[in-house]
């Protein structure tokens, strides 16, 4: 796998659950042939944004076929936490209606003709990271999951067992809305139902360190969410390599 010179395409897929159209976006290197391992891109609470589009072409360059789903339908986005809140409650406070909208963006994924369904990693900021944490605990496994700064309260429970999927989570540990003893405590029940689970902690990250509009964000909405770009890029390296162990490329 290589990023050099990728010529990254993306295309929009409808799924549609209840009557409601999600809208995610695949992307995936024109440049490569045949099938490859893909990941599943989570978004945060503010909807399918430009950022994880983003996430899912860089993931398109380091060679992977990638999906950033849609949870709230019609790619609905959010710009206040007040909003954001609510739209996140309405989805993950309801794990029917969540994990019925996760398969069918995993489906979605699979269908692709780009995609070894074989092959499949999870990725999930914010939000997204306990959303991907709680399908795995409800027994869908992929080949890997990764996580940035997840919130860890309101998991669904560990429905089935053992826990198969092998988890990094990336989290800051200066971020009030992800306690780290709180972290290690969800570390430590996961690995008692068999999980493969290791938790990087940046002693001085903030929450949503990952994404380059948090700062802006934070400032303007007076909540402690602050961008590290050192911190990005290192936990998308120690992803990429995470993810390269587990899909033996």
């Amino acid at each position: 796998m290589t990023d050099s010179q990728a010529t990254i395409q993306t295309r929009t897929i409808p799924y549609t659950i209840d009557g409601v159209t999600m809208e995610g976006v695949f992307a995936a290197d024109t440049a490569q042939t045949g099938k490859r391992p893909a990941v599943l891109v989570v978004h945060e609470w503010w909807g399918r944004t430009p950022f994880v589009i983003d996430r899912a072409q860089a993931l398109a360059k380091l060679g992977y076929a990638a999906f950033a789903l849609d949870l709230y339908g019609n790619a609905k986005q959010v710009d206040n936490p007040a909003d954001a809140g609510a739209m996140a409650q309405s989805v993950g406070g309801n794990l029917q209606l969540l994990t019925q909208r996760f398969v069918a963006a995993l489906h979605a994924l699979k269908d692709q003709p780009e995609v070894d369904s074989e092959k499949i990693a999870f990725i999930g900021y914010c939000f997204g990271g306990t959303v991907a944490l709680s399908m795995v605990r409800q027994g869908i496994n992929a080949s890997a999951l990764a996580t940035f700064h997840a919130g860890v309260s309101g998991l669904a429970p560990i429905g089935h067992e053992p826990i198969t999927t092998p988890i990094h989570m990336f989290t800051g540990g200066d971020d009030p809305f992800v306690p780290t003893d709180a972290v290690q405590a969800v570390k430590d029940e996961m690995k008692q139902a068999g999980a493969d689970i290791e938790v990087t902690i940046y002693p001085a990250g903030r929450h949503g360190f990952t994404n380059p509009v948090a700062t802006e964000n934070g400032k303007k909405f007076d909540i402690p969410l602050a961008y590290d770009d050192v911190l990005a890029k290192d936990s998308w390296n120690q992803m990429h390599e995470f993810f390269r162990e587990k899909f033996g490329v």
